[in-house]
């Protein structure tokens, strides 16, 4: 004679089904969650270190004329406003360079001297023209001085100060911080990789520092945490025409050069 289940063995059976379930549905999501998290946050990862390299790339192009004397207006300026942990404490660098970093191969100042800011911009910021739409690293781009036109009688302003005319563009979203640092001389070199020879203050507007620490700060997926509240990706630039920005003469990479500079840090927005 077969013995039938009693009432209180099919709870416990269907209690015992229903916390597999469950447990079996929470892993799932957790792993699936956590895929989505990883492949986010390596997106990210991915076009930072991009636009990381766009800025190296411009950096390492940098232009400073080749006559004899130092010029402030194809200087290095840096703008400090804080560490780089969010927008509103991220720096702001300018330069003179030449090739298609950064402003992209059909710029139609690819071919020619133009001067570039990059920054930190944060969604709804209405400092310019157009509304910025999306936190991340965006660049400004504006013809070289030389090229600028020079007969002028409207006394239109060609400069970075003229936020209507030069709109910043979008080089990777995700990025919600920036700090730089320079080395300004070589001879502040102490040691391989030292951190003290970097500093967050560069005054000499008719020069370019020897070399350059950038470092961005990417978004953590939805609020999630990544060891802190945003993750580092650094590089350091060495600067190839350092030493002719410090008397105008001396070839590019070339070591030495009397420093000249002055101290007249412009302003930038």
């Amino acid at each position: 004679m077969r013995r039938a289940f009693t009432m209180i063995e099919m709870l416990l059976a269907v209690l015992l089904v229903g916390v597999l379930t469950t447990v079996a549905v929470a892993t799932f999501n957790a792993v699936s969650r956590g895929w989505q998290i990883s492949t986010d946050y390596m997106d990210k990862m991915q076009r930072t270190d991009f636009a990381l390299n766009q800025v190296v790339s411009g950096l390492r192009s940098m232009y400073y004329p080749h006559d004899g004397r130092q010029d402030d207006r194809y200087g290095f300026v840096l703008v400090n406003n804080g560490e780089g942990e969010d927008p509103d404490d991220s720096d702001l660098i300018e330069w003179s360079k030449t090739g298609s970093a950064i402003v992209g191969n059909k710029s139609a100042v690819a071919d020619t001297v133009h001067r570039v800011q990059v920054m930190i911009l944060e969604e709804g910021n209405h400092d310019f023209k157009d509304t910025i739409e999306v936190t991340g690293l965006y660049a400004r781009q504006c013809p070289d001085v030389a090229l600028r036109p020079k007969d002028n009688p409207d006394e239109i302003d060609f400069s970075f100060e003229n936020d209507e005319m030069y709109q910043p563009v979008l080089i990777s979203d995700g990025v919600v911080g920036f700090n730089c640092r320079v080395m300004k001389t070589a001879e502040k070199v102490e040691a391989k990789n030292d951190e003290r020879a970097f500093e967050d203050e560069f005054a000499e507007s008719n020069a370019v520092p020897y070399k350059v620490e950038l470092t961005f700060r990417i978004a953590d997926p939805e609020g999630r945490s990544y060891r802190s509240n945003t993750a580092p990706v650094m590089r350091i630039v060495r600067i190839p025409i350092h030493e002719q920005s410090l008397d105008g003469a001396s070839t590019p990479g070339a070591e030495g050069g009397k420093d000249k500079g002055r101290d007249t840090r412009r302003g930038a927005k």
